[in-house]
This record gives C-alpha cells, structure tokens and sequence, in this order.
C-alpha cells in the first residue's frame, strides 16, 4: 500500500517522511526549515524526478556554519535518509540537505537510483562521485532505528490535591480542575510505582454514580493498605501515596 500522505509546514509529504524527519530534528535539537516536499512532480527542475514520489525532502542551510550543515546531514542519516549537503557550486540551487527516505513505499524512479547510490557511497549527483557527508550510516534505515531507539513511556503526573480528593468525594461531573485529580487516585494503573490495586475501577458500572465509586475505590485502597476503611481521602491515604512517589498538595 502506498504512504499515507499529510500537508506538513506547507508540504506535501506521508506520515513515514515526517516521522523521520521529527527524529532528525530530536538528534540535532532544532527544527528544520523545509525547501521541497514530496510529491512534487515537474515542481523544480533541477531536483530531477527525484521529489515526483514520496520519501524526498530538501532542507534550507543557507543561514548554517559548514558545521551545522554537516549536523543536518548527519541526523538525517541516522534516521534512515540518504542525505547530502548540496551547494551552489554543484548545481543551480542554494544550499540545501536533499534527503530520501530509504524504504519509502513510494519513491520515484530517480530517488530510487539515488538511494542505490548512497549505499555504494556515492553522491547522487550525475557524475557519480565519491560521497562527501558523514560516512557509517549507509546501512541505516527507519525501521532500523526505530529498533534501536524505542520511544520512552511518559511519566505520569503524580501530583495529587486533598481539596480535589474532598470534591470528588461528593460530586459527580468529571470536569474542571478536580476532574484530573480524581482520576489519578482511580487509575492506578498509570503510575508505574503503584501497581494495580483497582485497576479494573478506572469506570464506574452502569448506574453508579461517579462520587460512590470514588469512595468505593478509596475503600478499597484503605483495605489494601490495611487503613481505617471511611472512603474518605485523608492523612493516613496521603502518607501512602507519598511512599508510592505521589506529591500531596493542598
């Protein structure tokens, strides 16, 4: 199936394309400004077929130090682009990172040969030169270091307000500032230290309603923790929490 395609930074790319390019900028810890897209068939001639497919990419360094446009290059290639510095001495163009991704779904003709040359460490330009970027990542591809570089589990807010706790103790609408609040406390599940001591009570059954089913679950945390059973978020659930590595506010 071909790339799912979106408009990004006024750019006609896929989703594949975007993600690699999010993960370059992570790696150089800056945003890139984009020249050309995907997708651009006849747009720029001296692109040379290579934009008219999915998976290309051209990046303005005409404001970079010669350091930092080796930086581009060099994050773009270790997400799995095939990707140069190209400079006005080589052609009719500003400079610029010219990119594809490798393993695009739809490349063009001439960003397929492109790719094929980068892998024999070549440049990609018509007189097939020796390639001149960073060198050890020509094996490199998305998959490859998405592998390597899993995304990190976010850390859940564990900060808890008593006066949110008393509220939810006797209210049902799930809104406002105290709605967050009474959620951390009812799913436990999402903070790592805790465990799942309710984790099937994050919802209420049919026709509870949401304050009784929060008592219900203080109960049985109380329970849990061998406490004074009242359904009442006090000092002693406090205490608890703060051992689990929740933060008590008032």
């Amino acid at each position: 199936m071909p790339e799912a395609r979106i408009s990004w930074r006024g750019c006609t790319l896929n989703r594949r394309t975007v993600a690699m390019v999010e993960a370059a900028e992570r790696l150089y810890r800056s945003k890139f400004a984009i020249l050309q897209g995907s997708y651009n068939a006849g747009g720029v001639a001296a692109s040379a077929g290579t934009h008219d497919g999915g998976g290309a990419v051209d990046i303005d360094v005409r404001t970079k130090s010669a350091a930092q446009r080796l930086a581009v290059v060099r994050a773009m290639r270790q997400v799995g682009f095939a990707a140069w510095l190209r400079t006005p001495a080589q052609g009719n163009w500003p400079y610029h990172v010219h990119a594809i991704a490798i393993g695009d779904k739809d490349l063009s003709r001439g960003a397929a040969v492109q790719v094929a040359e980068y892998r024999r460490k070549r440049n990609g330009l018509a007189n097939r030169g020796q390639d001149d970027g960073p060198p050890g990542y020509y094996g490199m591809t998305w998959e490859l270091y998405q592998q390597a570089h899993p995304p990190k589990e976010p850390v859940p807010d564990s900060t808890i307000s008593l006066a949110a706790m008393e509220y939810a103790r006797t209210h049902d609408a799930m809104t406002g500032e105290w709605g967050a609040d009474r959620a951390r406390v009812i799913a436990w599940a999402a903070h790592p230290r805790v465990g799942a001591i309710t984790k099937a009570e994050t919802v209420p059954p049919a026709g509870v309603p949401w304050h009784l089913h929060f008592q219900r679950v203080i109960r049985k945390v109380q329970q849990h923790f061998k406490l004074e059973v009242t359904g009442i978020f006090d000092a002693a659930v406090a205490s608890v929490l703060q051992r689990y590595g929740y933060t008590i506010v008032a």
